[in-house]
């Protein structure tokens, strides 16, 4: 049975004189009504964001109008080693997923994969970034340098008392991008978001919780603020000591394995930070080892190979010039800095990036930009509020790139059909039963009035369900 198509709206598009639908958006009549009103027609809860968010897999973005891959997806196809073993293997399984996933930069990427493939088919990911990486960072260096000497000769103007600091920081910057080992102070917070940062990516449910209890003695408060010395208790919980005693009854155990490290703190860090070290060489995790690595080496003052990050390097000069009277040459050494070449603009930045990491964190960091996320329709840093009129879903990497813009000044970069083709799959869901109607007419409103876009209604295709019947009546059905 054809069901006639479902209207979830209550304002039309208006028509020029050759009777074809205008969607210029200096050209609208949006009814002025309360923000983000939701009618309720039904007795029913509305569902949560969570809960919308796991419905990505029916949606498209409402950008790109492509399809999205949900973070369930790609949990399977990481347990399912989707990644792992030869790189002919890989590309044998991911060949599906390109077009459909990837965005154009992880599309290079996987291209260049699938060309090494022909040639060295038996090596694994991992290997294969390793053998690119003299040659890609020699190339991607010549890229970056015009830019570090613009910020270089801008540097030379600053003020007398911030000019010897500047060449200095340079100096190491110049270290970290040659791979030249340098001082580095420990940092409990870079590395505790690094540590984070990788482990929430693996699917090996034990490596993750063996990790995060390391971690959290690693940020115990003793450990990192105050002159207490250490408890007997968290001493034996980092060392597996068995018979240590308090401190007061000076047992034999407690002179010979507990004393040295009630105020040797550092020694404790890097106990710690060994433990983390271990379990991810046991795992086979060469990043993560590579990470706990670099870091005991920081606490013990040894000169060690740091990456360059973009990131890190943007932030640092930012620090470096807080006081600057000078804000405007600031602000030109800032700018030059946040439009270096990174990994989601150059699939050089990206091969560099990763040039140690796991296959899980490869194939992860692949199909993350194409991942689902919430888009929150009007920024909440405007005054958006968290609730489901005021979401919808998009591609991890537009979500990101988006900041606090305006909806309708990102909707200007994309054809108005794919929020049409966005909104048509509300619908059916709708339809299908997997959403309430008013969530989906609340959240439509919003993405017209934010967007000020007019959507054809006339477009909701035509849906076959028979759980139509049991919902038509809450909608306005186009004759």
């Amino acid at each position: 049975m054809k069901i006639l198509p479902v209207n979830l709206f209550n304002i039309h598009a208006r028509k020029t004189e050759n009777n074809q639908y205008n969607y210029s958006r200096n050209n609208l009549s949006v009814k002025t009504q309360p923000l983000y009103d939701t009618v309720n027609f039904t007795g029913s809860s509305p569902m949560s964001i969570k809960e919308f968010k796991k419905l990505g897999k029916y949606m498209t973005c409402l950008y790109s109008g492509d399809k999205m891959i949900s973070s369930d997806q790609l949990t399977k196809m990481k347990k399912r080693g989707f990644f792992k073993g030869p790189i002919s293997d890989v590309v044998m399984k991911l060949k599906p997923y390109k077009d459909k996933y990837l965005e154009p930069i992880e599309k290079e990427v996987f291209e260049r994969i699938e060309e090494a493939a022909k040639e060295t088919p038996d090596i694994d990911l991992p290997q294969l970034f390793k053998n690119w990486y003299k040659t890609t960072r020699s190339n991607f260096r010549r890229i970056q340098k015009p830019k570090f000497d613009a910020i270089k000769t801008l540097g030379a103007e600053l003020p007398q008392e911030y000019i010897q600091p500047f060449f200095k920081f340079m100096e190491t910057i110049d270290k970290k991008l040659y791979d030249q080992p340098i001082k580095q102070e420990f940092s409990l917070k870079e590395f505790s978001y690094k540590i984070t940062k990788i482990t929430e990516k693996m699917s090996d449910g034990n490596l993750k919780n063996r990790m995060q209890k390391l971690l959290d003695l690693l940020q115990n408060e003793n450990l990192n603020h105050g002159n207490r010395p250490l408890s007997s208790t968290f001493v034996k919980q980092v060392f597996d000591f068995k018979n240590v005693k308090a401190p007061g009854r000076k047992s034999v155990f407690y002179e010979k394995n507990y004393q040295k490290y009630e105020t040797d703190k550092d020694a404790v860090r890097i106990a710690i930070i060994e433990k983390m070290r271990k379990t991810a060489e046991m795992k086979g995790y060469k990043k993560l080892e590579k990470l706990c690595a670099e870091n005991i080496g920081m606490i013990e003052g040894i000169p060690v190979h740091v990456a360059f990050s973009n990131k890190a390097f943007v932030y640092d000069l930012d620090k470096l010039l807080e006081n600057m009277p000078d804000k405007a040459l600031k602000q030109k050494m800032l700018d030059i800095a946040m439009n270096l070449p990174t990994s989601s603009r150059s699939a050089d930045a990206l091969i560099l990036k990763f040039r140690d990491a796991d296959p899980d964190i490869i194939g992860d960091r692949l199909f993350n930009p194409g991942m689902v996320s919430v888009e929150h329709l009007k920024a909440k840093s405007e005054g958006g509020p968290n609730t489901l009129s005021n979401v919808a879903l998009a591609k991890k990497q537009i979500n990101s790139d988006r900041q606090s813009k305006p909806l309708w000044q990102v909707l200007e970069n994309y054809p108005l059909k794919n929020q049409q083709k966005y909104v048509n799959n509300l619908a059916k869901l709708v339809a299908r039963g997997k959403m309430r109607y008013e969530d989906a007419l609340s959240q439509v409103q919003t993405i017209e009035r934010e967007g000020h876009i007019i959507l054809d209604k006339s477009k909701i295709k035509k849906i076959e369900n028979p759980l139509v019947e049991k919902l038509k009546e809450k909608f306005t059905v186009i004759s």
